[in-house]
């Protein structure tokens, strides 16, 4: 048997034996560390000697990380190169980073010019306004009446109304826009620079929702003034009941609390918006009134689903008197005998206008010989009569329809008057009745589909008083 032959292996070629190092090859370590221990033992020393520097040194490396790190958060929050290319429309976001954002009133930017403010004096015409004060060529101001044809009529410019002009910033101070406030939320722009147009706006108007209670002292005017309200809260709340409350009659101890809306433009109030729900404590009774819309026609409503709105008015004033003698017996104050007094008396200026309590018709217009003076009658529906008396001038004649509301005469002292009065007389079948007494019929109650819908209305408005008044609303 022949022997295997081992496989051979690839030849390496010979390991060349490491010459020794020379002496100036060979790295001195020994020299190193003593080198650095000595560096240390300096360091040591210099920082026994001044032990600041070590509190220097580290504040200084903290400082030198803050750097860094808020360099680094700048580079985040940096815009990409896209936003500062030209020749496109993105690259005007490059104006929204260098400009500070500019006031505006009106939509005009105020910045670019100087603005002015004042008001239309009493017989200035708008042209007169614009050619006078501004000196518009006249061309310019008949363009802009034409263009108001259909939008705005200059003529109606009222005296003690507010217009602003934005003239331009140098010594020309040539006028470019005029504005022209109607009224509280609407308002006229000229434009007289670029381009000649007439345009019609409205300011945007916020709500607010408030809620406010008072205690009557003397009358509902000067509770709410005591109380920094609005002042039209009053004349809102006085017709929201004025079916059902005679606000001359009111005592001192009543008290009412109120939800509504307060309208603004800008920061400033411009009034009452909507009064969502009303509780009037009057004579020990409490009177409640809730905004429900039924037939596509918003009204005040009872608590028992009653709408407010009756036959026949408390009382023929709209707010500014008070009474002075009631209906029964009395001394009469000129013939000094004890007498019926069929009417009642309330203490008002000559002149103040006197409304029809309920649609009809008007059957006595003239002077009345036993004392009344200037007197008027009207004839109504189911019954009723009422009588004006001491009146200084009519407002209608004698066979005219009159609507609820209506002003059909105004105050006076004529007759057997001892001063400035009206007296307010009312019959129920031919009879004289207590007009402070009279409950006349809703005009309408809650549907039976409504019902549901009205008791959940009630339950929310009553909701959101009890938490305003504990002091709980979010």
């Amino acid at each position: 048997m022949t022997p295997e032959r081992p496989t051979p292996q690839p030849s390496q070629p010979p390991r060349q034996p490491q010459s020794p190092r020379s002496p100036q090859q060979r790295p001195d370590r020994s020299a190193e560390n003593n080198k650095k221990n000595a560096y240390g033992r300096l360091f040591r020393q210099n920082f026994r000697r001044n032990p600041l520097m070590l509190v220097f040194l580290v504040l200084l490396v903290v400082i030198l990380v803050l750097g860094v790190l808020i360099g680094v958060r700048r580079c985040e929050h940096s815009l990409p190169a896209r936003y500062y290319m030209t020749g496109d429309a993105s690259g005007s976001r490059l104006d929204s980073i260098v400009l500070r954002p500019q006031g505006r009133i009106y939509g005009l930017p105020v910045d670019d010019y100087a603005v002015e403010r004042g008001e239309i004096e009493s017989g200035e015409t708008f042209s007169r306004l614009l050619n006078q004060r501004y000196n518009v060529n006249i061309a310019v101001v008949n363009r802009l009446l034409a263009l108001s044809k259909g939008k705005f009529e200059p003529r109606d410019i009222r005296a003690g109304h507010t217009f602003t002009a934005f003239l331009t910033p140098d010594s020309a101070q040539t006028l470019c826009y005029l504005v022209y406030e109607r009224n509280k939320t609407d308002y006229v722009t000229f434009g007289l620079c670029d381009s000649v147009y007439v345009r019609v706006d409205k300011k945007e108007v916020l709500t607010e929702e408030r809620y406010a209670e008072g205690t009557i002292n003397s009358s509902l005017y000067a509770t709410i003034y005591d109380n920094h309200l609005p002042e039209d809260l009053a004349t809102r709340m006085a017709k929201i009941f004025e079916y059902t409350i005679d606000f001359y009659a009111l005592q001192k101890g009543d008290k009412f609390r109120v939800v509504y809306e307060e309208m603004f433009i800008d920061t400033a109030s411009i009034g009452i918006g909507t009064i969502y729900g009303v509780e009037f404590r009057h004579a020990g009774r409490s009177y409640w009134a809730y905004r429900f819309n039924q037939d596509d026609d918003w009204g005040y409503w009872s608590d028992k689903g009653e709408s407010l709105k009756r036959a026949v008015l408390m009382s023929p004033l709209s707010f500014n008197a008070r009474i002075t003698s009631k209906f029964g017996s009395r001394v009469h104050p000129i013939k000094r005998i004890r007498r019926q007094h069929n009417g009642v008396d309330y203490a008002c200026p000559v002149g103040t206008p006197v409304r029809a309590v309920a649609s009809g018709v008007v059957t006595r217009c003239g002077w009345d010989a036993f004392g009344g003076g200037n007197r008027i009658w009207l004839k109504h529906s189911n019954g009723y009569e009422s009588a004006y008396l001491h009146l200084s001038r009519f407002a209608v004649k004698q066979g005219q329809r009159v609507s609820q509301g209506q002003v059909i005469a105004y105050s006076g002292n004529t007759g057997g008057s001892t001063g400035p009065h009206l007296d307010y007389r009312l019959k129920k079948n031919g009879k004289y009745i207590d007009p402070l007494t009279n409950t006349s019929q809703p005009s309408t109650p809650i549907k039976a589909a409504n019902k549901a819908a009205f008791e959940q209305m009630k339950r929310d408005v009553r909701k959101v008083m009890e938490s305003y008044a504990t002091g709980t609303e979010k």
